[in-house]
């Protein structure tokens, strides 16, 4: 029998996460990584160019799952795109770099996540910035992730009129949303230097591929932890013939082939889970983690009791409503996406809960193919309530799980959403757009009520991509993770991703992911290991 390889650490999914604890952990020359990645090691040209994200939808580097049936959503299924090879989502997602308001992580301190707070957290983001421009002190300016200014790249002409038109309404023009004051508007700070994205993969993987005691398994998918008692000694996975490549792009010099077939890799120090919000709790559930009578219902073995383990799965939720130009909009260099307000929903609220997000392209492809001189605002509730959940579908490891974020389940959602459409019409009918727009492609004229566009908002609110909260840590019962990211109830492995987070934060959560990796690296050292 082929004895098993071995590491200190295997970090399961080379995405977000993995990718900064892959960088961080093999700091140390003496310490050994592995990074297992279902994805390939071709990264396609489309990746690297800022503006072709949507391109990237629904192509071979992403999962593409489905949702289950939302009643929410009068039935619809959902798709949730997640990013398939190295980098994982850092490569679809749209760049902005936002790190939430402050409160968002207070709040998880208060509720028993101790060293989560933003006081805490603010170090780890000052770690991974780099950015262009000093809007506040506690920004920062030499880390790995390069942050620019998109109002100062040649941005789009019709993102300065959406800032022009929240201003004419009486919102405040805000220099940064990581600054001291979130609320307003104004130009997005972006993961993009010179038209290319600067995600993970070139600010945190790609540098450090060379490094000996590094290495990278790509098509390698993870089947399930490997336990002696309650000790995590490694993982067991399946490795893949990898696909053909697309005809453009570039293969990770790093990555380190292996035979096809189902192998066992063991780790000394510790297992790092890092498949996020939707497969991070299905590969607990495999191992024996999870709410026992569940795992009992599939005939699992019950390593662990830890009912929590798939619940509390969240996402944002956004529309987009679609007004025709006059005259055609400029081709988009940076991220397409460069300018937006966060507002309250109702007066006396201490943080954003809506998200207006101006795009100076058509936000439906139908609707952009009839009309492609259009551009879009993407109304989204930031600070969701309803809860749903992650299921297994099958025993199988490579079956997809059963996908439930209950979209607007809860009725908060539904006025809100309600809401921040009739904040988006306002800014369209502002003076600033006048002579700017022809009229609404969609909801269009017929949707005006509050009813009707409930009924629109019900027919095509989406997914904004910020899947959280299906590892929720803290100290209750339901928490599978402790403030350490340690699997509750057994040794040897910790959740690092956005599966982590108690409530997603308010705004793109790229950005907190980093943080979160960047503490989790540290908590990992500091235990004796690194």
């Amino acid at each position: 029998m082929t004895t098993p390889e071995e590491y200190d650490y295997v970090i399961v999914g080379g995405g977000t996460a993995g990718s900064v604890l892959a960088n961080r952990l093999s700091e140390n020359p003496g310490t050994r990584v592995l990074v297992l990645e279902a994805g390939s090691d071709f990264v396609p040209a489309n990746v690297d160019v800022a503006p072709l994200w949507f391109t990237l939808l629904g192509s071979t580097v992403d999962w593409g799952y489905q949702t289950v049936p939302q009643p929410g959503l009068g039935g619809r299924r959902v798709y949730e795109p997640r990013g398939k090879l190295p980098g994982g989502s850092s490569n679809l997602y749209i760049m902005m770099h936002v790190r939430g308001h402050p409160s968002d992580f207070d709040n998880w301190a208060y509720q028993g996540a101790a060293g989560w707070s933003y006081a805490d957290l603010q170090p780890y983001f000052a770690r991974l910035e780099s950015q262009e421009d000093q809007t506040d002190p506690r920004i920062g300016t030499s880390g790995p992730q390069t942050v620019t200014n998109a109002g100062r790249h040649d941005p789009n002409p019709m993102s300065q009129v959406f800032i022009d038109a929240c201003r004419e309404l009486g919102h405040r023009e805000v220099p940064d949303f990581n600054g001291p004051e979130m609320i307003g508007t104004g130009w997005h700070h972006i993961d993009v230097k010179d038209g290319e994205r600067r995600g993970v993969l070139k600010s945190y993987l790609e540098p450090v591929l060379d490094r000996p005691n590094l290495t990278l398994r790509t098509d390698a998918y993870a089947m399930n932890l490997v336990f002696e008692g309650t000790r995590c000694v490694g993982v067991r996975y399946q490795q893949q013939t990898p696909p053909a490549p697309p005809a453009e792009g570039r293969r990770l010099s790093g990555a380190t082939p292996a035979e096809p077939g189902v192998r066992v890799v063991r780790s000394t120090a510790e297992t790092i889970v890092c498949l996020g919000a939707i497969e991070s709790p299905k590969l607990l559930l495999l191992s024996g983690l999870g709410g026992a009578e569940q795992l009992r219902s599939y005939r699992l073995p019950v390593v662990a009791d830890l009912p929590g383990v798939g619940e509390n799965f969240h996402n944002h939720v956004l529309t987009g409503l679609i007004a025709e130009t006059v005259e055609p909009v400029p081709q988009g260099r940076q991220n397409l996406s460069e300018s937006a307000l966060f507002a309250r929903s109702q007066p006396g609220m201490l943080a954003p809960d809506l998200q207006l997000a101006f795009v100076h392209v058509p936000f439906d492809i139908i609707v952009g193919q009839q009309h492609p001189n259009a551009v879009s605002i993407l109304p989204g509730v930031v600070r969701p309530q309803s809860r749903g959940t992650i299921r297994l579908a099958s025993t199988d490891p490579l079956v997809a799980p059963l996908i439930d974020p209950n979209y607007l389940g809860d009725q908060a959602d539904v006025r809100r959403m309600v809401e921040a459409v009739k904040m988006s019409r306002d800014i369209f009918a502002s003076s600033a757009f006048k002579g700017h727009l022809k009229g609404e492609l969609m909801p269009g004229a017929q949707v005006r009520t509050d009813a009707e566009i409930e009924q629109f908002v019900r027919e095509r609110a989406d997914c904004y991509h910020h899947q959280a909260g299906s590892c929720r840590m803290g100290i209750d019962d339901l928490a599978v993770v402790d403030p350490q990211l340690r699997v509750r109830g057994v040794e040897g492995v910790r959740v690092v991703d956005a599966s982590v987070m108690p409530a997603v934060p308010s705004g793109n959560c790229h950005t907190a992911i980093v943080a979160i990796a960047e503490r989790a690296a540290d908590l990992i050292k500091e235990a004796g290991h690194g």
